[in-house]
């Protein structure tokens, strides 16, 4: 686990360092037309975003759980630097008996999120963003999720891929069914797509 979040983290870091190279201006395509409207590179907007993410808990001793999620972000983009929104999206726990003593493997994850890019990234295709998001589970707890990645495409169409650290209030209950929480840390990789 650790020489995978190690490989993963290196070339993240490699990917980024090589963002600061990439500051080629890009010339106009043929039709260019310099009175029409880009709405592409317009700075405020809605903005859209679609993720899956996919992770385990990091006990040390004991038993972990794998999980599965699909999140839909939609928002308000300030700046390139500043991004605010709110999403929804069905999660699905992978071998979560003896942690959550459910037989229900669904939760939904309702949050609000803050993101934004680290650098400027007019003129660059790769470009390292930051991300944090906060919300709660149905039938579980409350949840908070930074994350670091990298954003690879046009300014307002691009392709994303982060590592997240999600802290995750999760529902167990005991031998009597008495419902408790429990909170349980987790590392999630995510790849997406945002506009």
């Amino acid at each position: 686990m650790k020489k995978i979040l190690t490989f993963i983290a290196a070339l993240l870091i490699s990917i980024g360092v090589s963002a600061q190279e990439n500051q080629v201006k890009r010339i106009p395509g043929k039709g260019y037309d310099p009175n029409q409207q880009q709405y592409s590179q317009f700075e405020r907007s809605v903005w859209f975003s679609a993720e899956v993410l996919g992770g385990v808990s990091c006990h040390l001793r004991g038993h972990n759980m794998g999980l599965a999620e699909v999140d839909f972000t939609v928002g308000y983009r300030f700046c390139q630097y500043l991004k605010v929104g709110v999403g929804i999206g069905p999660r699905y726990y992978i071998d979560q008996g003896p942690l959550r003593r459910s037989d229900i493997k669904w939760g939904m994850p309702l949050f609000a999120t803050v993101r934004g890019n680290l650098i400027p990234g007019l003129y660059r295709t790769v470009v390292p963003y930051w991300g944090i998001e906060a919300g709660a589970s149905v039938r579980d707890g409350a949840f908070f999720r930074p994350t670091l990645g990298l954003r690879i495409g046009e300014p307002r169409n691009a392709f994303t891929i982060g590592i997240s650290y999600m802290g995750q209030d999760i529902a167990t209950y005991n031998s009597r069914l008495e419902k408790t929480c429990k909170y349980t840390s987790f590392a999630c990789l995510r790849l997406g797509y945002e506009f």
